[in-house]
């Protein structure tokens, strides 16, 4: 094979009008078959609205000799198309959880230049010429060749499209700054999804308490509230301010700060959200984090700090050390960190008030 594939792009009308004119075949023998869900393919047409990226299309351009004209299989994106087809003919609505703008609305009830900008969308697509049914899989072996294992996380972003994982992405993508500055992820951790997967950990435990946040117990969350999350307002305002609480105390010294791996990240935020806001049957004193009580907090953390690279701490601290050390996703290793975390400020904070 010589060039087999060239790469263009075709907008949303072109698609349609080789559909019209039967130029389209999106069913060859390589396509899975369709088998999206509403919420799969709205997110699809709320991407595409929000003029925003998606994956290549593949076609297979093939002479018809007898009809004397270019016939155009798709070759890898079926799904994606027959989503923006039935977008157009009406077989669903946008659902409020990606758009709130135009939620409900089917695509004859959007602003006519809205209409306009969708079908001037452009496609990526590579276009496959002259090739044959075994040059195609010879081409898609090659492909998946390179392609690495998805993540539990990257595939609960394949699999689930709703309110909950809307939630738990915006929070991630909004603290990107915060991640990578305080040197808690990496920028390729981050292009692998553990920034959703960091947040989805902390979002559960403010839901749910401490616990363990296993990739099936974080898909039963998305599972649960995939349709409706009513909490999602109150986990996004708290969430934030307890990464506001964070930066403030730590300021710049986080990134050099043992809290700045995931583990010890975790307990700190866990720890300040019980102390602010309350975990779910947690009864301990809150705190309203003044300036001056970030101070003791402080203090205790930046001790803390010490205690945990200590080549011999003391040995009332030799638990939490351990705890902090191994098995460290383990939930009763996690509450024993919390428990220790929120006893000390509090004692803290209750010695500096006598």
């Amino acid at each position: 094979m010589e060039r087999p594939i060239q790469t263009t792009s075709y907008t949303i009308s072109d698609f349609l009008e080789w559909d019209a004119s039967r130029q389209l075949v999106l069913t060859p023998k390589f396509q899975r078959r369709d088998v999206w869900i509403h919420k799969a393919k709205s997110y699809l047409i709320d991407t595409i609205l929000r003029s925003m990226p998606i994956p290549p299309l593949f076609i297979r351009l093939v002479i018809d000799p007898v009809q004397k004209r270019a016939v155009r299989e798709v070759v890898d994106g079926q799904q994606r198309l027959r989503a923006v087809f039935g977008y157009i003919h009406g077989e669903f609505p946008l659902l409020k959880v990606h758009n709130p703008e135009f939620a409900g609305m089917y695509y004859v009830d959007l602003p006519e230049e809205v209409q306009r900008s969708f079908l001037g969308y452009p496609f990526l697509v590579n276009v496959l010429q002259d090739v044959s049914d075994a040059d195609v899989l010879s081409i898609f072996a090659r492909m998946n060749t390179y392609t690495v294992k998805l993540v539990a996380q990257e595939l609960r972003n394949a699999q689930f499209f709703g309110a909950f994982k809307q939630t738990v992405y915006r929070l991630a993508h909004q603290h990107y700054a915060f991640w990578r500055n305080s040197r808690i992820l990496s920028d390729p951790q981050i292009t692998r999804m553990a920034d959703a997967e960091l947040v989805s950990e902390l979002v559960v435990s403010m839901l749910d308490s401490i616990r363990q946040t296993k990739a099936k117990d974080l898909e039963d969350f998305y599972s649960l509230y995939d349709d409706e999350f009513p909490e999602a307002d109150r986990i996004v305002r708290e969430f934030q301010e307890t990464v506001n609480i964070i930066g403030d105390m730590f300021g710049d010294t986080l990134r050099t700060s043992p809290f700045r791996r995931v583990p010890l990240f975790y307990s700190v935020f866990c720890a300040i959200y019980d102390l602010k806001f309350g975990l779910p049957r947690s009864t301990r004193l809150r705190l309203s984090f003044t300036a001056s009580q970030k101070t003791l907090v402080m203090q205790e953390l930046r001790k803390l700090e010490g205690i945990i690279v200590a080549k011999e701490p003391p040995v009332e601290y030799h638990r939490f050390i351990d705890a902090a050390r191994l098995s460290t996703a383990d939930p009763g290793k996690r509450r024993l960190r919390h428990d220790f975390i929120c006893d000390r400020i509090l004692m803290s904070v209750a010695d500096a008030g006598k």
